[in-house]
């Protein structure tokens, strides 16, 4: 079985790519970190299934999809981020199986070998009946503490630094209300003090030494690669990755 990835983040390229070669009955054509080689790779490599994150710089999962023909080769969908009209866009479009970011490789096969098995009928009446017939796996929709520890993770912001905790509670208090991004230093930093017992002071610190971190540890490429932005862009500070971070998880 021939099978092309796209992942934004190149670790989880290489562990898969070997995770595979350990397998029999796989064989893992090419893999891409950025939309536009994905897809000049599965016109070229033809594979039986493609599994592809949403986030991809270039041109995005969605962007992929769409130039791929779903009645021939199965598309498989990763992601961090998800909600109901992210799922229905993406079953709409002819992909076979959602499986939600962090999960185990192992998952991945089984649920490769049920995309070409007989579909098994969804019954689940929240999602309409474009994509009743799809099989469906979604763990958790709404556990956004899940999907940001994920994000975060997958930069290389670390849990043992004081700023994961921190930005995670940061990026949530975003998500939930989009306007308080206007206002770091009196609403967000000395929420995240009253809530570690810190102070507004120190939460800034170590947000700010969390991104650093991640931004050395690979010049910056991941974050860029991430949330799509130029080559040529600078560390964003600590207002501007919060922000991105929360955009990019209510897509």
């Amino acid at each position: 079985m021939k099978i092309f990835i796209l992942d934004s983040n190149a670790k989880t390229l290489s562990n898969l790519k070997s995770f595979f070669a350990e397998k029999n009955g796989f064989d893992v054509v090419g893999t891409a970190d950025n939309g536009l080689d994905g897809l000049n790779g599965i016109k070229e490599k033809k594979p039986d299934v493609v599994v592809t994150d949403l986030i991809l710089g270039g041109l995005d999962g969605f962007g992929v999809i769409s130039q791929i023909d779903t009645s021939e080769i199965k598309v498989m969908v990763t992601t961090a981020m998800c909600s109901d009209e992210i799922v229905a866009r993406a079953f709409s479009m002819g992909v076979k199986y959602v499986l939600i970011k962090p999960y185990d490789p192992e998952v991945l096969i089984r649920r490769i070998n049920d995309i070409l098995a007989t579909p098994i009928e969804n019954t689940d009446k929240g999602f309409n009946n474009a994509v009743s017939n799809d099989l469906i796996h979604i763990v958790n929709t709404t556990d956004k503490k899940k999907q940001i520890t994920s994000l975060l993770h997958d930069i290389g912001i670390i849990p043992n630094l004081k700023g994961f905790r921190y930005l995670r509670s940061a990026i949530t208090m975003v998500i939930e209300d989009e306007a308080i991004i206007e206002a770091v230093t009196k609403v967000i930093y000395p929420e995240i003090a009253r809530e570690y017992k810190t102070t507004p002071i120190r939460a800034e610190r170590a947000i700010r030494h969390a991104i650093e971190t991640s931004w050395k540890r690979d010049e910056g490429e991941t974050i860029t690669k991430v949330f799509n932005l130029p080559k040529s862009a600078k560390k964003p500070t600590n207002s501007e990755f919060i922000g991105l971070a929360a955009e990019y998880l209510k897509k």
